[in-house]
């Protein structure tokens, strides 16, 4: 893939494969091939770049496109649901006591009115977890070709210029090629800065410079990214369970290490946990101090699936290009 329009094909075919874990499983693929390809353009000890910690989110993607996160999901909105509704139905069998069964003991209505809200709260939590992960599938592979589509195609872009020696010229034509704008209106903004935060990494040669460069041109992409999510995270995530969702389900994994965002990124600032990842602050709030406490650790770079699995991803990938 040594031009843009390689890339570009290859991107697109991973977007349209009908297959939804597959078309996920080659998402994640080229954003490793991207962070690869950028690695060696941009030197390796710079630290990784967007593509590199985009890995990992498009293979946590696969874990709710895989729904592999199910079971827990109706085991807790099952028990919660169920508790919610022991309660509710404890208060609403004291009530008919007195007001329609005044004959029954308050024990006993309260007894027969939880059990019977526990029964109902808990079948609905269940079938809620089993409709809102069904949804969140849908949206979040939605979510992860667009991200794809979007930063994708400018870091081919990006990549044809640095192969052509990234000479002024070249560079105008670049960044001339981004749509004006804030993200909010579909602009590349935030996208060009952090372009040019690479292309300062590449003009330094003092490591600690280019490092900061490197995080600087990836904390303005991933802002840039989750504009762009936000209707599929709201989505995804249904208003009642978002707190209990963030505390319990969503763990970021980075190679071998498992974080929780519930929980502040470890060694790193406090007060960074997520309390409701549908708020866009606080996941930008909890992704930079990731970004930047772990952006010497060589996991980043890892490669997100087994060799032989690689190795037939490659395979796919160079057949139907």
């Amino acid at each position: 893939m040594a031009t843009s329009e390689h890339w570009v094909a290859a991107i697109e075919a991973a977007c349209t494969e009908p297959d939804p874990l597959y078309s996920n499983r080659l998402i994640t693929h080229l954003h490793y091939q991207l962070s690869e390809a950028l690695a060696a353009a941009l030197g390796r000890d710079a630290g990784p770049n967007f593509h590199s910690w985009a890995v990992w989110g498009s293979r946590k993607a696969g874990v709710t496109i895989r729904q592999e996160d199910l079971g827990n999901a109706i085991h807790d909105a099952t028990k919660t649901a169920g508790v919610v509704g022991s309660i509710v139905g404890a208060a609403a069998g004291v009530f008919v006591q007195r007001w329609i069964l005044p004959w029954m003991p308050d024990f006993l209505a309260a007894a027969l009115g939880a059990g019977i809200g526990a029964i109902t709260g808990g079948w609905t939590g269940k079938q809620l977890a089993i409709w809102s992960r069904g949804r969140a599938a849908r949206l979040v592979l939605e979510g992860n070709r667009t991200v794809l589509r979007d930063i994708g195609a400018q870091s081919a872009r990006f990549l044809q210029l640095l192969e052509s020696g990234a000479t002024p010229e070249g560079r105008t034509a670049f960044f001339a090629g981004m749509r004006p704008g804030p993200t909010e209106r579909h602009g590349q903004d935030r996208l060009a800065k952090a372009f040019r935060s690479y292309l300062a990494a590449l003009d330094t040669a003092g490591m600690d410079a280019k490092r900061e460069a490197m995080i600087a041109g990836n904390c303005e992409i991933v802002y840039h990214e989750h504009i762009r999510l936000e209707p599929y995270i709201r989505g995804a995530m249904p208003f009642i369970i978002r707190r209990c969702a963030t505390q319990r389900l969503m763990t970021y994994e980075v190679g071998e290490m498992i974080l929780t965002v519930g929980e502040d990124v470890p060694g790193g600032a406090k007060a960074t946990a997520a309390r409701n990842w549908a708020k866009i602050e606080e996941r930008m709030r909890y992704v930079f101090a990731l970004f930047r406490k772990f952006h010497t650790a060589p996991e980043v770079f890892s490669t997100p699936y087994p060799a032989m699995e690689m190795a037939q991803l490659r395979e796919s990938a160079g057949s139907s290009g």
